[in-house]
């Protein structure tokens, strides 16, 4: 990538004034003022090229967006208000300084919204293909943190979208459901809650485990997207497509009640372990079928 300092100085320029931000990106660390929250809370994501995106199909700004998207949504997955960021991006060797530009120009467009400061990283060079990662900060805003550790029997399952296909293109548009996570954790009482990366499947095993507890979801109530009815895999149903796919980024979660006009009840909480599903009268287990990375 031709001037790795050029490209650091572009950044520097691209940093906005903030209240919180008393030095951002351009020294070895930057100074942030925080806020009178008890609690930092902190996540970090990597996308590689590959295997979150293509980048045969997909431009840097793009890539930008959905990286610091998937951070936003870990924030949204605990009610929590984004802070600030800091990213790294390893790109392949002959990358342009335009294409390292864009990648930057997504990474802010997505943290704007949220009004999540990008305040320093790293970059370099490799033969490989494009890496990139965030880590952010994040404060509570007046509310406990949401976690997956919560759910007791006798609570109910909810999701906030329909699911399924994201593959055709949602994977790298969604939205992060911050805004929503907020008013669910103000209103409603929220005892454990995730968001959708990995599958219902999957995230809602994270939930039962992690709970102790067992999950029964309703076929027939479970909200499958319309891109889940395009078939791209031989004998997978929408239904297969909307539990096991991922990367719907909706947010999954329990609780004893919860009429919000934007969440779907999908099944109960029970005592015991896994997950099951039930489908004309009949309770069968649910394998967790979702992403899983191979290491």
């Amino acid at each position: 990538m031709p001037g790795e300092f050029e490209f650091i100085e572009w950044i520097r320029q691209q940093q906005r004034p903030s209240d919180s931000v008393l030095l951002g990106s351009g020294d070895d660390l930057a100074i942030l003022k925080w806020p009178d929250d008890p609690l930092i809370l902190v996540g970090v994501d990597q996308v590689l090229d590959g295997v979150h995106f293509d980048s045969a199909r997909h431009d840097p700004r793009s890539v930008g967006r959905k990286v610091m998207n998937r951070n936003l949504s870990d924030c949204a997955a605990m009610a929590a208000l984004p802070a600030a960021a800091v990213a790294t991006a390893a790109f392949p060797a002959g990358t342009s300084l335009h294409d390292a530009q864009e990648l930057y120009r997504g990474l802010d467009d997505a943290a704007r919204i949220f009004d999540c400061p990008i305040v320093g990283g790293d970059t370099a060079s490799w033969p490989g293909k494009l890496v990139v990662t965030v880590t952010i900060l994040a404060r509570t805003g007046a509310l406990p943190p949401l976690r997956r550790d919560g759910a007791k029997p006798g609570d109910s399952i909810f999701v906030t979208g329909s699911l399924g296909g994201s593959i055709l293109g949602r994977h790298m548009t969604f939205q992060p459901r911050i805004q929503l996570a907020r008013d669910l954790a103000a209103n409603w009482p929220i005892s454990a809650m995730i968001d959708i990366s990995d599958g219902l499947s999957r995230d809602l095993a994270h939930i039962a485990r992690q709970s102790h507890v067992a999950a029964v979801i309703d076929a027939a109530a479970v909200p499958i997207h319309p891109d889940a009815n395009v078939p791209r895999s031989a004998g997978r149903t929408p239904l297969q497509h909307a539990l096991h796919d991922g990367e719907d980024y909706e947010l999954l979660f329990t609780a004893p009640r919860c009429d919000h006009p934007e969440v779907h009840r999908i099944g109960t909480i029970i005592p015991g372990d896994g997950v099951f599903i039930e489908r004309d009268a009949q309770r069968q287990p649910l394998p967790p079928l979702g992403w899983e990375h191979a290491l």
